[in-house]
């Protein structure tokens, strides 16, 4: 893989984790509980960087099926199959969504723990 397409994936995967939190099956309507800031382990940090390469690939393969979407049912059946697809990656990876979720909240709280996960994902591709 070229040094551009191991940053760009990268800066996807910590993007993902900064904007959107993988979302909880859930009723139409209901909200999520936020997110607890959690400090992670070392080992959670690399299930994180994992399963948010994961996660960022995914989106990336639904956004243009979201754009090309017809109606409002289409793009929430759209969505609610992506957010099967990560959540399954995330549970995968050996974390929990909550965990994944207070990770990404620690990530966007704090830029050593970002550099810490970006360093992650990028030895990983």
């Amino acid at each position: 893989m070229t040094g551009k397409l191991k940053g760009f994936l990268a800066a996807a995967a910590i993007s993902m984790g900064l904007t959107a939190p993988v979302a909880f099956a859930q009723t139409p309507g209901a909200v999520p509980p936020a997110p607890e800031l959690i400090q992670p382990t070392e080992q959670q940090i690399d299930q994180y960087a994992a399963a948010a390469q994961q996660v960022a690939m995914i989106a990336a393969e639904y956004q243009p099926k979201l754009e090309s979407a017809d109606s409002d049912d289409q793009r929430m059946q759209i969505m609610q199959e992506a957010d099967e697809k990560m959540v399954s990656k995330v549970q995968e990876g050996g974390l929990s969504v909550e965990d994944y979720n207070g990770i990404s909240l620690a990530v966007q709280q704090d830029a050593q723990l970002r550099q810490q996960v970006e360093r992650r994902i990028s030895t990983m591709q």
